[in-house]
């Protein structure tokens, strides 16, 4: 009963349990963890980790959750710059100079993908291959090197995906997969221009997301390092 307990994410939102109010950047990953709000009225003692808010007038952006994974990298905290990648729903790039978070950026890459597969014209070309293409597929390459090539006419590409269902015989698989590279490789290309590395990129992810991101990083020629 007397076990402390930390939480982070949505808990802290303002629909959440209680509102841990957004840390601005710049800001150091220890100050942050260190202003959890705790929850009144528990036998023991509750934090809520505070997310990380960027009020900027042509970047706004916020995050909750992901500043605790950040915190839970040591590099992360000591002297250096890097540039962080994690995939996700909702995919952050990150800027860290000597343990302080200086800018983020939010790509809605795996909502969008999630959107376009499931109410979208293209569910009729993806069909049961969502989930079921590799990351090896040369569709998907073929995505990825279109997004990083042409980002500008990613709905024109989208379409696409559908014609070529219909015109040329793309199986569900392969329009999966190509959709898929299309907007990891589209978010590639604007990030690294927003967040240029100077060395290998941090990428925070497991499973099929850190496989497609790690993919699409080659591709793009960028290196990139798990963590």
């Amino acid at each position: 009963a007397d076990l402390p307990v930390i939480i982070c994410g949505m808990a802290g939102a303002r629909q959440g349990w209680i509102e841990a109010p957004y840390v601005e950047t710049p800001a150091l990953l220890d100050s942050v963890i260190g202003r959890a709000v705790p929850v009144p009225g528990n036998s023991r003692d509750v934090r809520i980790v505070p997310g990380l808010a960027q009020r900027a007038a042509d970047a706004p952006d916020v995050m909750r959750g992901e500043e605790t994974q950040l915190a839970g990298i040591p590099e992360l905290r000591e002297a250096g710059n890097h540039v962080v990648c994690m995939p996700g729903t909702h995919s952050k790039w990150v800027s860290i100079s000597d343990g302080a978070v200086t800018g983020f950026g939010t790509w809605m890459t795996g909502e969008l993908y999630s959107l376009l597969t499931g109410h979208s014209v293209l569910k009729h070309s993806v069909g049961g291959g969502a989930t079921a293409f590799v990351p090896s597929s040369a569709a998907f390459a073929e995505g990825v090197e279109t997004g990083l090539r042409d980002r500008a006419d990613l709905t024109s590409h989208l379409f696409g995906i559908r014609a070529c269902g219909l015109l040329l015989g793309l199986g569900s698989q392969d329009a999966a997969a190509k959709l898929s590279g299309l907007l990891i490789g589209t978010e590639i290309g604007a990030a690294e221009r927003r967040y240029p590395a100077a060395g290998p990129v941090m990428l925070v992810g497991s499973g099929l997301m850190y496989a497609l991101y790690e993919r699409a990083s080659e591709i793009a020629g960028i290196e990139a390092n798990r963590t």
